[in-house]
């Protein structure tokens, strides 16, 4: 191998280094690493109140960062917008040395100076482009509510699921000690032949059922406490307590029925839409402009010469008209295009009204009926309360049979653990009553 193959060899392989350094490096640099998620084991310093739970999601919730940084992203948008009113100004600075053809001596040529352009009538493109930029900016920042309101109906329903199994576990843990009790009051039976085995093979069955439940209930807790991990923005527990009690956080019953044909048009995703829709009215008004002359103002200012110490100056005011004549329809057609995607995003609009109006008239309904169910699964655990300690008694005394005691131990345990559920749902179907509303966890803060 030649001395010159060698070292053009050796040039390549360096070229080639330096191009795998640069990948490596700048692929490095696009990596995207996600904060570490930790479980940590056991429960959070302090019980966790309602308010806390709010203003812990309103910092770190991850959906709701997203909104807000789409919501800034669009605000530029606009801010561009707005900056196409105004001049651009740009500079220039050439220096060459060039020989022409048949030429002897090379020459040498410099040209530096700065040029302005002021639009001055666009045909109204600039202010479509403006005012679709502000209506996309408004409809974004809709979203973001839209974005708040979901994530408050997700928050408040892991919250009161808490809540919901803190008391099924107590309730689960009483019915098991009683069940327990009762299967052992049925075993002293069935030694003193008083019972058969059917009966005592099934109150240990109900027994350990009862005693599953109560694990059931424990782990459940767990995945429930992680669930709220996720909605805190990632700082997750494997049991978390939350303060309330389903029974006092029960609100009235409201008095005067909404009007949602009012309410409908107010909420965040009916508004985005509508915001579409003028974002997409706007269009047409850009899309208009190119059937408009356009106007603009020229400013041209600057020294050229063949050497920095020989310049000469020139500058040029000046203004340039052009007007579209024929440019094979597509002018029109862009319009045509534009005005019906407007109609279309206005039907949308509208499409998702009505279907707002429905789905908060079926929510207000079974947000009443949850209420309405309270007072009736409290009358029922009274009425359960009450008969299991008579029969109770009287299969002690042996005036009753075991099916009946059964029965009214089995009716006892359902009444409580439907009273829970109702308490429960009542709280859910209200949180779900406020999402078809739009209410915001911002509006929680507010209201305090």
């Amino acid at each position: 191998m030649t001395t010159t193959n060698f070292m053009k060899g050796k040039q390549r392989t360096s070229c080639f280094v330096a191009l795998i350094a640069t990948t490596v490096i700048f692929n490095g640099c696009m990596t995207v690493r996600l904060p570490k998620a930790e479980i940590k084991s056991g429960e959070p310093s302090e019980i966790l109140t309602w308010n806390h739970v709010v203003e812990e999601a309103l910092k770190n919730h991850p959906d709701l960062k997203e909104a807000q940084a789409n919501v800034q992203s669009l605000a530029r948008s606009r801010d561009s917008a707005i900056g196409s009113y105004l001049p651009s100004v740009s500079g220039e600075f050439d220096r060459s040395r060039f020989r022409t053809a048949g030429g002897t001596a090379p020459k040498n040529s410099m040209d530096m100076g700065i040029q302005a352009s002021q639009p001055i009538f666009t045909g109204f493109q600039i202010l479509g482009d403006f005012l679709q930029a502000k209506r996309n900016l408004a409809a974004e920042e809709y979203a973001y509510l839209n974005t708040s309101a979901d994530v408050r109906l997700r928050l408040r329903s892991v919250y009161v699921n808490l809540l919901r199994l803190e008391k099924l576990l107590e309730v689960s843990k009483q019915i098991s000690e009683r069940r327990q009790q009762n299967a052992e009051l049925i075993r002293l039976r069935y030694e003193a032949g008083r019972e058969h085995v059917g009966s005592l093979l099934r109150s240990e069955a109900i027994a350990r059922q009862a005693g599953f439940e109560v694990d059931q209930t424990t782990r459940s807790i767990e995945t429930t406490s992680l669930r709220l991990g996720r909605e805190l923005g990632g700082d997750f527990f494997t049991r978390t307590r939350v303060a309330g009690d389903l029974s006092t956080m029960i609100p009235e019953a409201p008095k005067i029925n909404p009007k949602f044909s009012e309410l409908a048009e107010q909420t965040p995703s009916v508004r985005q839409l509508i915001k579409l829709a003028e974002s997409k009215k706007a269009a047409v008004l850009s899309a208009q402009s190119a059937i408009w002359p356009q106007v603009n103002g020229t400013y041209d200012y600057g020294y050229s010469g063949d050497r920095s110490s020989n310049l000469d100056k020139h500058y040029e005011v000046g203004m340039s008209v052009s007007a579209p004549f024929f440019e094979g329809g597509k002018n029109v057609q862009a319009i045509r295009k534009a005005t019906s995607d407007y109609e279309a995003a206005r039907e949308t609009a509208k499409s998702a009204r009505d279907e707002t109006l429905v789905k908060q008239s079926e929510a207000w309904a079974a947000f009443r009926n949850a209420l309405d169910l309270v007072e009736v699964r409290k009358k029922f655990l009274t009425a359960a309360e009450e008969r299991s300690e008579i029969i109770r008694s009287q299969y002690t005394s042996g005036l009753v049979n075991f099916q009946d005691f059964d029965l009214a131990e089995q009716d006892l345990a359902d009444s409580q653990k439907a009273h829970v559920e109702a308490l429960a749902n009542a709280l859910t179907q209200e949180a779900n009553w406020e999402f078809e509303k739009g209410g915001t966890l911002e509006e929680i803060l507010r209201e305090q």
